[in-house]
């Protein structure tokens, strides 16, 4: 990049970083909109942009920053927009966790970063075009450049959630059929020792019946027995008398 180009460049950055600051300075119903306006769904999952920090702010920048938000969007602070208060606060308190932590801020400015090369690339790419066309380069708005910024990041934060968000919906899927596998199994493992302890407890019942009913074969069969071996004398023929 020129000399002359790279100053302009330069200087094209300090305005965003100017507008940012002005930003920063809104008031109570200017922040519950940024935060509640179309889109604001996956700008949110951004904690720079929520709380209008840049990524490369110190810790205390951060803190500081944290606490001007937090006060101002405090639901009591803000009786008659209450609702709307306590989802820009909850939306701000997460932000301040996320950026607690070491890993979690790692990731976000790596994303910050690939945000803005692919803003840059898009602009670069634009100029070029109006350069092979003959055409003036175009006008390069300071006021967009931070949004377009965070547009790229929340697009690409939000395609993580989408990815997070279906692994989550099919590993909670796959937990239900194994758990529904587990209680289906566990019932006829049950039923199975249920039935095997009905059978040992009717043991003797059976035992006794079968007992019984042996017994009762055995004494019908010797009736029989007994009826079959008996024979009943022969009719002894009465003589005839002689006749004389």
């Amino acid at each position: 990049m020129a000399s002359g180009s790279a100053n302009e460049w330069d200087s094209f950055l300090s305005e965003v970083k100017a507008i940012e600051k002005k930003d920063s300075n809104m008031t109570s119903a200017q922040q519950i909109e940024r935060l509640h306006k179309p889109g604001a769904k996956y700008l949110n999952l951004n904690p720079f942009y929520v709380l209008q920090v840049d990524p490369d702010a110190t810790e205390d920048e951060v803190k500081k920053q944290y606490r001007r938000l937090s006060i101002l969007l405090h639901p009591d602070k803000n009786p008659d927009n209450r609702d709307q208060a306590t989802v820009a606060f909850e939306a701000v308190n997460k932000a301040n966790l996320m950026l607690k932590e070491a890993e979690t801020v790692k990731k976000f400015k790596m994303i910050m970063e690939e945000a803005k090369n692919r803003v840059l690339k898009m602009m670069e790419n634009k100029r070029r075009i109006a350069k092979s066309k003959n055409l003036p380069p175009p006008i390069e708005d300071p006021t967009k450049f931070s949004h377009l910024v965070n547009v790229m990041a929340s697009k690409q934060l939000a395609d993580y959630e989408i990815r997070i968000g279906d692994k989550e919906k099919k590993d909670a899927q796959e937990k239900k059929r194994e758990t529904d596998l587990a209680e289906e199994c566990s019932k006829r493992l049950k039923k199975m020792e249920d039935d095997k302890k009905k059978w040992e407890d009717s043991r003797e019942e059976r035992v006794a019946t079968w007992k019984d009913f042996q017994f009762k074969g055995e004494k019908k069969k010797k009736k029989k027995h007994m009826l079959g071996t008996y024979r009943p004398p022969k009719p002894r023929l009465e003589e005839k008398p002689s006749q004389q």
